[in-house]
């Protein structure tokens, strides 16, 4: 029996991928390998969003072979899907390309690898093979326990003028309400607590499909209320809601069942309205400001994360300084900053000028400078507060502490909660557990994170409660 060692890079979105792959590779008989250099085959799950994704992918390539001599190696995912042509002739570091348009693919490449053949396999992402539906039941997750994500749709039909998802991923394909909702239930029996619904835009979700839903609602508060009439104890969080396609009745949704997580990731990208309009969106900063303020009336407790693209072709010294001040006034809880990667095939890389990489780079410090300044006034106001926190992790050693995480902080990008507690006491030993979730009191706020001491009082999922 063979082995393979999965090396996952990229989004939560290519996570998904990396799970289903695990699935079809077990399925025909391949056996997963936590060490690599116990691996027949390495499988590079790549990224290809933007350069230094890119560049951090070749790089596990490249480590890879010179660390594993003897193993094959199968570059896999984003960035072998966009590049299957040219790596075919000029990556002979890689024993074999799969791009991600047909992931049950995967097995079939493995085995040609081990035959020492050399597959280059690129399925385009408008074939019928590159469904959104999800395969199989993920035998393994790779979030932390008691998280997963689900990916609700696969594509893009947004056409934002500086990105090549629509090149990589293809248009939006759906999934079904009852596929979606199929997969959470399985995941909610097997003691999933959070689940996190990803695609490029779930706020674009079902809007491909023929049929809307009877009701009138928009698709995507259909599928959220088609979700709380399950029953149990879960967060359900959405993750990247476009904000020209932000659907108003999700509010609704959100309020009518207090599991639905009043966390809201909208990437603005930029506070200027010249700047907006050339990245091809239909909103302004006016009205980006006027949902955060719909957002904020419906749902006083709500949390936000945002994104902002540093440096966009043609962004004068004015243009983003109107993006800073727009970050004042919308405060979000966290922001993630990037700088403006130019991606060939998008209508952003003819633009001109283009800006400065050192300039670009400047002003995304004073975007991260500008959002530490909110996100350590906004943690500071928690303090006092008690908060139902999902442990991820329990630091070994003489003392209690574990590492979790609250409501208002999503998987891996906005910090987490420092949980100390007495190891001697029984009762905080046996509650203090990955994926369990535990009562604490915030006593300390050091940014991006928080820290506090664990409440043995009975929990209850109130999440856009504050309970002083």
């Amino acid at each position: 029996m063979s082995k393979f060692f999965l090396d996952q890079h990229g989004c939560a979105k290519n996570q998904v991928d990396g799970e289903t792959m695990l699935v079809y590779l077990e399925n025909a008989g391949h056996a997963e390998t936590r060490d690599p250099s116990e691996a027949d085959v390495i499988i590079i799950n790549t990224c290809g969003f933007i350069e230094a994704a890119k560049k951090e992918s070749l790089a596990a390539l490249m480590q890879a072979r010179k660390a594993y001599p003897d193993a094959k190696i199968l570059f896999a995912g984003c960035l072998a899907q966009r590049y299957a042509r040219v790596f075919d002739s000029e990556l002979a570091e890689a024993d074999g390309i799969l791009g991600n348009g047909d992931l049950s693919a995967v097995a079939e490449a493995v085995s040609a690898v081990l035959a020492g053949k050399r597959p280059v396999i690129r399925v385009p992402v408008s074939a019928e093979s590159a469904s959104a539906e999800s395969a199989a039941p993920r035998a393994r997750l790779l979030s932390l326990p008691g998280s997963a994500y689900v990916k609700i749709s696969e594509g893009c039909d947004n056409r934002c003028s500086f990105c090549a998802i629509p090149h990589i991923r293809g248009k939006l394909r759906s999934r079904s309400a009852e596929s979606v909702v199929g997969e959470i239930r399985t995941l909610l029996s097997r003691s999933v607590f959070e689940i996190n619904l990803v695609g490029q835009d779930v706020a674009a979700f079902g809007t491909d499909r023929a049929a809307a839903p009877a009701s009138g609602i928009s698709p995507l508060t259909a599928l959220v209320s088609r979700i709380s009439e399950l029953t149990g104890d879960f967060w359900l969080r959405l993750l990247y809601i476009h904000p020209d396609r932000f659907p108003p009745d999700l509010l609704d949704a959100v309020a009518a069942d207090r599991r639905v997580l009043p966390y809201f990731d909208i990437p603005f990208q930029s506070g200027d309205d010249r700047v907006i309009r050339a990245m091809n969106r239909r909103g302004s900063r006016a009205g980006y400001a006027r949902l955060v303020g719909a957002i904020r009336e419906r749902l006083p407790e709500a949390a936000f994360r945002t994104t902002f693209l540093a440096g966009f072709p043609g962004e004068t010294e004015d243009e983003a300084a109107h993006t800073r001040d727009f970050l004042r006034d919308v405060a979000p809880d966290w922001s993630g900053v990037f700088e403006y990667s130019r991606e060939e095939d998008t209508p952003a890389a003819s633009m001109k000028p283009q800006v400065p990489k050192k300039t670009a780079a400047a002003r995304a410090a004073e975007l991260i400078e500008v959002q530490e300044e909110i996100t350590r006034e906004k943690l500071a106001a928690r303090v006092g507060s008690e908060y139902d926190v999902l442990v991820e992790e329990v630091i070994e050693g003489d003392e209690g502490y574990a590492l979790g995480r609250a409501w208002f902080q999503a998987p891996e990008v906005d910090g987490v909660v420092v949980v100390r507690y007495d190891r001697l006491d029984g009762q905080a030993e046996r509650a203090v557990k990955p994926g369990e979730m535990v009562r604490v009191k915030i006593t300390e706020s050091p940014a991006p994170s928080l820290s506090g001491n664990l409440a043995l009082a009975p929990r209850s999922v109130q999440p856009n409660v504050r309970v002083s």
